[in-house]
């Protein structure tokens, strides 16, 4: 890596930029110069010249936070807001933006374009693939979905026969974990479980799918399930021994800063747009289903580099993007 610049988006002296969707594209614009600065063979912050880089890129956060937003700037802390109260996501589930989300549409769109322009500008338009996509999206897309019941082990808590049940006992003891191997409870629109005692990952997910209602659960994975999924828990610890998927629009969470949410293995988080896009290629919509991870053995082709050089293509037999190559 030759150049890199991340400007922090959260705490930077005390701000948090996406606190409103105006403050969040002035922040996404730091990057896009950067990267229009690289392609006009200068370093990032255009202080001294340098190559064009063969792959760069950057995130946006514009989109993702006017998704979000349940009230733009409800702190009052972005002086540059020009949409202070207004709601951010979608008007209904049909997916119309509001005005806040449309907002942060628009200068995304507008960023990608000065991009292509700069491209073209040192003429390499031609020659580069452009890719966009998203890691995850956010849930629920429906206002009236939104269910902010609180945290997940608190509901659990608050079970009838929390206070003698060895298995609510056993997501207590995780959730008040503090540091060392104790367990651990994190939720948002999923909640994943780490136990202290592994033993009990059945006994604790029976007692779970016995209280879904209250709980809010739409499925629970454990053991096998997972497993198929995931790599086991037993053997690798970044694996949650229980991933609970909550009813779609549950967000476990008490705030009210936010009417949507990311995390969870819901049709709304695990499904986003992707476009790849070069001259050469020919306009049109795969429907072929095809997954994010498709894009790093994509670009390795693209360079000219062999995709089976990376060890998960090699273990995920992970293809290329269809549509671009010989014919697919």
């Amino acid at each position: 890596m030759d150049d890199i610049y991340t400007p922090k988006i959260t705490n930077v002296g005390g701000f948090d930029a996406t606190v409103s969707v105006d403050c969040t594209v002035t922040n996404d614009q730091l990057k896009v110069a950067a990267i229009i600065n690289e392609i006009h063979r200068f370093n990032h912050n255009h202080t001294a010249a340098a190559r064009t880089p063969t792959l760069f890129g950057m995130n946006f956060q514009a989109v993702s936070v006017g998704q979000k937003l349940a009230k733009d700037n409800g702190n009052g802390t972005c002086p540059a807001s020009t949409h202070t109260g207004k709601p951010g996501g979608y008007i209904d589930g049909a997916g119309p933006p509001t005005e806040v989300l449309a907002f942060g549409l628009q200068k995304t769109d507008e960023a990608l374009g000065s991009m292509i322009k700069a491209l073209k500008d040192q003429g390499i338009h031609n020659s580069t693939l452009f890719i966009v996509s998203a890691k995850h999206g956010q849930s629920p897309i429906n206002p009236p979905k939104v269910n902010k019941p609180g945290h997940f082990a608190d509901l659990v808590a608050a079970l009838p026969d929390a206070g003698t049940s060895a298995a609510a006992k056993a997501i207590a003891d995780a959730n008040a974990c503090s540091t060392g191997p104790c367990g651990f409870v994190q939720d948002d629109d999923v909640a994943l479980i780490w136990l202290k005692d592994q033993s009990k990952t059945q006994q604790v997910a029976d007692y779970l799918n016995a209280n879904a209602k209250a709980l809010f659960i739409d499925e629970v994975l454990a053991g096998d399930e997972l497993e198929i999924k995931f790599n086991d828990p037993k053997h690798d610890g970044r694996t949650p021994d229980i991933i609970v998927q909550p009813q779609y629009g549950t967000i476990y969470t008490t705030s009210t800063a936010k009417n949507a949410e990311h995390r969870g293995l819901s049709f709304r988080d695990t499904n986003v747009a992707l476009i790849v896009s070069n001259p050469a290629l020919q306009g049109g919509v795969l429907k072929t289903p095809v997954a994010t991870s498709q894009v790093a053995p994509t670009i390795l082709q693209a360079l000219g580099i062999r995709p089976d050089a990376l060890k998960s293509v090699q273990v995920e037999r992970t293809s290329v993007l269809p549509g671009q190559w010989n014919g697919q």
